[in-house]
């Protein structure tokens, strides 16, 4: 795993939090959208080169419309204030299955969090009360900010009417997530992954909660090391 230092940016009302850095802990060969930041040329030519080297036999106008997509994944999550948005592509080791997972994290505010707290009740107010109905299974552990919240859940997926010949009606998604955060609350950093095969929703889940474990917070002057 490696570190990489961001600025922490906006998402949702963490208007009063303190300007800082977010010491995030990620593969080293983690494919990052928002690495560049604003700089749209940069990422642009960052997406034509993972494209190219995922997709070498795919015709190059077919690949330019994948480009397209991965730049206006980033236009949207740039506007809703990402910290991160990764996307894995690759055989699972433990059963060779093709892994489609797409991770994204951001700050988010949070409450002071009490020694006994009620899991679902502290993430319905980091989320809405929907959200809560569609987590499965929510369970607390320790993170390097002190503590941490992970839930997963495998969520029906709304089909479109045009879609109902291609798509079946029962279609779901694996949905995970992590909330680390220090016990006085007051910022979090929030991660969370999906993926279209919902049975990888497990291994989706031990990866989301290794991010938000071992990030940190830390003061905007402050550098972190490339590696750990």
């Amino acid at each position: 795993m490696s570190s990489g230092s961001s600025a922490i940016t906006r998402s949702g009302d963490i208007t009063a939090i303190e300007p800082g850095q977010v010491n995030l802990f990620v593969p080293p060969d983690w494919f990052d959208l928002m690495a560049d930041g604003p700089d749209r040329e940069a990422t642009r030519a960052r997406c034509e080169d993972i494209i190219r080297r995922t997709y070498p036999e795919t015709p190059p106008e077919r690949r330019e419309e994948f480009v397209d997509g991965l730049m206006a994944c980033h236009e949207r999550y740039l506007a809703d204030g990402a910290l991160m948005y990764g996307v894995i592509t690759a055989p699972l080791p433990s059963t060779g299955d093709q892994a489609v997972w797409q991770v994204q994290a951001g700050v988010v505010a949070v409450p002071a969090v009490p020694e006994e707290v009620d899991l679902g009740e502290l993430l319905s107010r980091v989320f809405d009360a929907q959200f809560k109905q569609r987590v499965a299974y929510v369970e607390r552990f320790t993170t390097e900010m002190g503590l941490g919240l992970g839930f997963l859940s495998q969520p029906d997926v709304p089909v479109p009417e045009d879609w109902a010949d291609e798509v079946p009606a029962d279609l779901r998604t694996g949905l995970a997530g992590a909330l680390a955060c220090p016990p006085e609350g007051g910022k979090g950093l929030l991660v969370v992954g999906t993926c279209l095969n919902p049975d990888q929703v497990r291994e989706l889940a031990a990866l989301v909660a290794v991010i938000a474990g071992n990030s940190t917070f830390a003061p905007a002057e402050s550098r972190t090391p490339s590696n750990q």
